[in-house]
């Protein structure tokens, strides 16, 4: 009887070390990591990489009113353009083009880089839908993103060619 029961305070004591040593286990886990250099001069010889600002996004709709159905085979392209200095055509900025768009409206999402934008710069949006050897585009610009124009939930026409 007294060898069952050091054999059973022996298997007690073992799990109560495992339960420490796991406890303690986790502990050293959570503990930080030190720092390599916490030296002032060591942080000021490297310079933090620049964080690259979040795209801008140009968001809407691209829609028409002639009652036909795309086809699967239907593209969509929405392009950001640049307006000229002398309101000619500069050139696109961004752009979005994907196919199989379902039926109008068609919801899109241009990404456009910050640093393609100058707050003095005028921009607009346009579209197409080209569709077998149908082509429907926007019929005018649509000025976004400076100079007060909306930029979100934007609806953009377009017309089918003739």
């Amino acid at each position: 009887m007294t060898q069952a029961k050091s054999v059973l305070l022996g298997c007690l004591a073992a799990l109560a070390l495992s339960a420490c040593a796991s406890k303690a286990g986790a502990t050293r886990k959570e503990a930080p990591a030190p720092a390599a250099s916490s030296s002032p001069a060591a942080e000021a010889e490297a310079p933090a990489a620049p964080v690259p600002a979040p795209p801008l996004q140009v968001t809407g709709k691209v829609l028409y009113r002639e009652r036909i159905a795309l086809t699967p085979e239907a593209v969509v392209k929405v392009e950001v353009v640049e307006t000229g200095s002398e309101k000619a055509e500069g050139g696109v900025i961004a752009e979005q083009s994907f196919a199989h768009p379902g039926q109008v409206p068609i919801p899109f999402t241009v990404d456009v880089a910050p640093e393609r934008i100058r707050p003095d710069g005028s921009y607009f949006l346009r579209a197409r839908i080209l569709d077998g050897g149908r082509v429907y585009s926007s019929t005018e610009p649509i000025p976004v993103l400076t100079q007060g124009n909306k930029s979100s939930d934007v609806q953009v026409r377009v017309r089918l060619g003739s």
